[in-house]
């Protein structure tokens, strides 16, 4: 088992091997939700497609198997998983599915952009309430992060048949990745992701509910 002391370690390790990564990321991310809210359509779903395909790659290759691997090699199969969503999304690019509608679902876009602004802002101001500092912050780039966003953004997408395969990933990563440093080693911040990922599988059964009955 990993102990409180290894990952500190690791994500000090991380966040300076990669800065100034985190910043690009950030914009990246605020650049898609900007797009998907102001000018929704072909492009925005795109832009947005592509951000989630390439965040989900830097998670899987550098996050997890680069760095993770070397405290845990759960990592190994974490990082697959993380190139798995990465694949699902690049594939939305060409062969499209899904679509980033928040003013389909005005509630659930209320839900989504609170979700997805949490993870840019509001996680980083909690991490630094609960005395986790640079370089142990887990900023954009980090895994609890990115899936915040993701499942934030993913709530904008169920005006259409709901995609299992967007939500998996990020629910069980919520799960493992959000109870776990939370309750094993105090990351509180962390129950955020576990609450991201839960409003995301309340909303993809409430969609498939909804799909069903339209048939």
């Amino acid at each position: 088992m990993t102990s409180a002391e290894a990952f500190t370690s690791f994500l000090a390790e991380f966040n300076r091997a990669v800065f100034p990564a985190h910043i690009l990321f950030y914009l990246l991310a605020i650049g898609a939700a900007f797009l998907v809210f102001a000018r929704p359509g072909k492009w925005s779903d795109v832009a947005a497609k592509g951000v989630l395909a390439v965040l989900w790659a830097w998670l899987g290759i550098f996050y997890m198997i680069t760095f993770y691997t070397r405290i845990n090699s759960a990592g190994y199969a974490w990082g697959a998983l993380f190139l798995l969503q990465a694949a699902f999304f690049a594939v939305e690019i060409f062969w499209p599915k899904i679509e980033f509608r928040p003013y389909f679902h005005p509630k659930l876009g209320h839900i989504g952009a609170t979700v997805a602004g949490w993870s840019l802002v509001g996680y980083p101001i909690t991490a630094l309430i609960f005395k986790h500092g640079w370089p142990e912050l887990a900023l954009f780039g980090c895994a609890a992060p990115v899936a915040i966003f993701t499942c934030g953004m993913l709530l904008f997408t169920f005006d259409r048949k709901p995609r299992w395969r967007f939500t998996f990933i990020p629910f069980l990563w919520s799960v493992v990745g959000g109870l776990g440093p939370a309750v094993q080693w105090r990351y509180f911040e962390d129950y955020a992701l576990f609450a991201a990922g839960l409003i995301l599988l309340a909303a993809w059964i409430w969609a498939s509910y909804k799909y069903k009955k339209k048939k």
